[in-house]
């Protein structure tokens, strides 16, 4: 983008500037394109100020632990932008709770499966038997969304493909990255939305 002369910055947030990895690589080569929010600095990333700062048409793409992406698709949507202009890739899986086993109960069925800590949902359904279609594996495309029928215990939502709103609703999780706690219900066969 920098060497096809394209209208963009970089927003780098970071905890220092020593944690930031290619930032020899990115400040020649970015020049005034590139902004370090640097948290020791007293430079925080704040989302709201910049995305109200941007043009209307501007289009955003980030990369980042869920906790940031969530906060910024509240701020886009929150500065009243389309969720189409906001293009994110996750950093792994990472959550809200700490990753520990968990186990899921089959609605229908008396079969309840153990999900250690160490593998996703998706992966020991598949590998149990219990196809469930995926595609990304990084929770942004919701393929492999299955019903949740009960909870007992607690989410972990890791996932960007859900709204707020659903995540609240819990009536569904991504089976590649969520987690919970305790025991769940699901329902792998049901797709209203399908038909």
């Amino acid at each position: 983008m920098a060497r096809r002369d394209a209208d963009f910055t970089l927003h780098y947030a970071v905890t220092s500037r020593e944690q930031a990895i290619y930032l020899d690589v990115l400040a020649p080569l970015l020049n005034k394109r590139l902004i370090v929010h640097a948290g020791n600095e007293g430079r925080r990333l704040n989302l709201d100020d910049l995305f109200a700062s941007l043009p209307r048409d501007a289009l955003t793409l980030l990369c980042g632990p869920i906790r940031m992406l969530d906060a910024a698709r509240r701020a886009w949507t929150g500065a009243g932008r389309a969720l189409s202009d906001l293009r994110y890739e996750t950093f792994g899986s990472s959550g809200s709770l700490p990753t520990e086993g968990f186990r899921v109960r089959l609605a229908d069925q008396a079969i309840e499966i153990e999900i250690p800590r160490d593998r996703s949902l998706l992966d020991v359904l598949n590998g149990a038997g219990y196809e469930v279609i995926s595609d990304c594996r990084r929770g942004e495309c919701g393929v492999c969304a299955i019903d949740l029928v009960k909870i007992d215990g607690e989410l972990d939502h890791r996932d960007v493909f859900f709204s707020e709103q659903q995540k609240h609703a819990n009536e569904k999780i991504c089976a590649c990255v969520s987690r919970a706690r305790g025991m769940i219900t699901v329902d792998i066969l049901h797709r209203p939305d399908a038909l």
